[in-house]
């Protein structure tokens, strides 16, 4: 029995006279009567209603009754693309074939028409929502559109309702190959301005009613061209042109031919696009299939079918479309890829401020570091209030100030803030070193150095001078925050909230509350994410929280490999099918090296000998070395030199240097077994004992936090996938919903 309910989008239908296009059946994509809050998107009986409304539209056309069809949609979307929550339910993804079909007919039946089509895009246009505007000869946009684009290989799939076949005809092939396979994978999405600018659509227009002159012009151009070449075209030409160059007999003459023909120029830049390079170190080709060893074929089966295209008819492109649509629809990937997106969609901050939060109207930020003028950054501009930050230091704080004045200026340039805007939320921000400036402060958060004395010295500081409701909050990344507030009058305001590096940039925020957090300090903490538009995750106060309790489970097995012994290009090497975005020893270089070896420290401390506080490392810090070397030629980094050599000087290993044979230093596959076990065990742990409430927070935590793969769907259904979860713990933490993958 199915669990999927279709929130079933309507086309509202109504003609209108134009001087310059005479009757236009106007189309309407609109959500269900009573959910306008909805967008509208394509579940089973959607496309068949949107479908058969242009289908009847054609009908009028072929009887003379209509001069041309427009669609638009509704509020801030055009079409948001196919149902997401259909794909969750594995008998609503029976459905899929069946759309499909609908979406290829018609687009084939289309370009028979001989009236022109108009999508004129008010709003959001994703995946099938693009894929119908594709089947229009112009599109028009609202100046202010944002959210055009086709997602689906992130998605697990692939654009399947024409959109593979169709995209390179409009954009040009290097375009559409970035698009369908590039930009999904970097979260992009093109707004009216960079529609335009590459093609994508044909004119900018406010509404409906200015859409409709643009398109009326341009129907005129076309027209007066065709008149004007209708002598001296050569009839011969027509019919010894390749297949599916030239339009179908009674076809609007403005239309053009969807697909290149063999030894074409189009057909070579189509080659060109899909070998062109995909960062410094590799081919999209090469990209492509690197991503389906980590189990992340969609990238790949696009890749093909774009390849495929010239010389092919439109109805055989079509129809590999279709096939490979229905095979990734029901694969590994597209599973783990839809729970992931369901994931992010759950978690994204919400709209309506958080229940029982106290209102902040000037914030304090303790300390004028890199990382603390980033932070005060962000609250400067996603609470909209003063922030003064404060350090002993002048210079520093000086310094601090400067830095967080930037990042509004750099936030401002990217074009995300006006001018005003900037100047008034830089003006918010000061910087100080008289711990009084900090007594008006609702909420003063430390960002000081990660040394336990020194952040109590500084609550403690704070508490003389702040009101007794004012929050304190803690930035650290891995001490106990509950031992932070010890000693202190009102232990009940601190939370702690750990922000990633860079801050700006990174989407996570763990909400670290001890037991003595009252309800009021924690939402209040919540609240101040969902201003910053940032995802929060909740988690008790335990060594690491998740992320780096997680991520140091993993380099702690890595470094002790090493320690051990086994040769360090083999052990770097040997996540590779996990599909993170970095080896371990770039990421090492990353956090750095003193940073991951404090940390690595105190969790060994706290959590025992599960963890592993490395003795190379520790050498590693004091000859202020790396792990890796810097190359413009290499996807991942290779490692130094220097990495075996201070290993091998340690004593602390009884193995012989470099062995792989040896249990305790494995490589490769035994050192991946190795590390899916310790997280399953480590994740189980956080579970039983409070750290987390469920699964999916630690999915959300390490998806963005640390990069994990979204085709993966998260840290825990790729453990139970693996059968690691079984392994370690003896059970799955999603029952047998992920055991069939792997």
């Amino acid at each position: 029995m199915s669990s999927y309910t279709e929130h079933v989008t309507r086309v509202l239908a109504e003609d209108r006279e134009h001087p310059g296009l005479g009757t236009v059946a106007v189309l309407t994509f609109a959500p269900p009567e009573g959910e306008e809050r909805r967008p509208a998107t394509l579940g089973p009986r959607s496309i068949d209603a949107v479908t058969g409304a242009i289908g009847a539209a054609l009908d009028r056309a072929e009887a003379g009754e209509i001069q041309a069809i427009a669609m638009t949609g509704t509020g801030r979307v055009f079409l948001a693309g196919a149902d997401l929550s259909m794909f969750a339910d594995p008998t609503a993804v029976a459905n899929v074939k069946g759309m499909t079909s609908a979406a290829h007919d018609l687009q084939v039946r289309v370009r028979t028409s001989s009236v022109p089509v108009l999508a004129h895009l008010n709003g959001v246009a994703l995946g099938g929502g693009l894929e119908v505007a594709l089947m229009a000869d112009v599109r028009t946009a609202g100046p202010a559109v944002r959210g055009l684009g086709l997602p689906e290989t992130s998605l697990g799939i692939l654009p399947g309702w024409g959109g593979t076949t169709l995209l390179q005809a409009v954009v040009g092939a290097d375009n559409a190959v970035r698009m369908i396979l590039e930009d999904p994978a970097r979260d992009r999405q093109l707004n009216a301005e960079q529609a335009l600018e590459i093609g994508l659509v044909d004119e900018l227009a406010e509404d409906l009613d200015e859409a409709l002159d643009e398109f009326a012009a341009l129907v005129a151009a076309h027209d007066d061209l065709d008149e004007a070449d209708a002598d001296v075209v050569d009839p011969a030409l027509a019919e010894s042109a390749p297949t599916g160059t030239v339009a179908a007999d009674g076809a609007w003459g403005g239309r053009t031919a969807p697909l290149p023909a063999a030894d074409t120029p189009e057909a070579e830049a189509l080659r060109d696009a899909l070998d062109a390079a995909h960062g410094p170190a590799e081919t999209r080709r090469t990209w492509a299939a690197r991503l389906e060893a980590q189990g992340a074929p969609a990238v790949g089966r696009a890749l093909e079918l774009l390849q495929q295209l010239p010389g092919s008819t439109l109805p055989d492109a079509l129809a590999r479309e279709a096939a490979a649509l229905e095979e990734l629809v029901r694969s590994d990937g597209a599973a783990a890829s839809m729970y992931t997106a369901e994931l992010l969609r759950r978690g994204k901050p919400g709209r309506a401020p958080v229940e029982g939060a106290r209102e902040i109207r000037r914030v304090g930020v303790a300390g004028a570091g890199l990382m603390a003028s980033q932070i005060a950054a962000q609250l400067a501009l996603g609470l909209q209030v003063p922030v003064v930050m404060r350090d002993l230091d002048t210079e520093i704080a000086a310094k601090g100030l400067a830095a967080a004045r930037e990042v509004i200026a750099q936030t401002a340039a990217r074009g995300l803030l006006d001018e005003a805007a900037a100047a008034q939320i830089s003006e918010n921000l000061s910087a100080t070193t008289d711990l009084q400036e900090l007594a008006g402060c609702d909420l003063v958060l430390e960002a000081v150095p990660e040394v336990l004395k020194i952040k109590q010295s500084v609550f403690a500081e704070l508490e003389t001078v702040l009101a007794e409701d004012a929050l304190l909050v803690t930035n650290t990344s891995s001490l106990s925050v509950t031992r932070m507030a010890e000693g202190l009058a009102h232990p009940e305001r601190v939370v702690g909230l750990h922000f990633f590096n860079p801050v700006a940039k990174m989407p996570l925020v763990e909400v670290i509350h001890t037991e003595a957090t009252d309800e009021t300090t924690l939402a209040t903490g919540l609240e101040v994410v969902r201003r910053l538009r940032k995802f929060a995750v909740r988690s008790a106060d335990a060594p690491g929280f998740i992320v780096n309790r997680l991520l140091f489970r993993v380099l702690g097995a890595v470094l002790a490999s090493v320690d051990a012994g086994a040769d360090p290009a083999e052990v770097d090497a040997s996540l590779d099918a996990l599909g993170m975005p970095m080896r371990p020893f770039e990421l090492l270089d990353l956090v750095g090296l003193a940073v991951a070896d404090h940390v690595g420290t105190v969790l060994a401390e706290e959590l025992g000998d599960r963890f592993h506080a490395s003795p190379g490392l520790h050498s590693m810090v004091e000859k202020k070395a790396h792990f890796t070397e810097r190359s413009k030629t290499s996807v991942h980094p290779p490692v130094s030199p220097t990495v075996a050599e201070v290993f091998a000087a340690e004593p602390h290993s009884g193995a012989a240097p470099h062995s792989t044979a040896r249990t305790d230093a494995p490589v490769g596959d035994a050192l991946l077994e190795k590390v899916q076990d310790g997280l399953a065990e480590e994740i189980a742990l956080m579970l039983e004992n409070g750290i987390v409430e469920r699964p999916e927070q630690v999915d959300l935590a390490l998806i963005l936090g640390a990069g994990f793969p979204r085709h993966r769907g998260g840290i825990t259904p790729y453990l139970d996938a693996s059968g690691a979860s079984q392994r370690a713990t003896g059970r799955t933490f999603h029952g047998e919903l992920f055991t069939g993958r792997g």
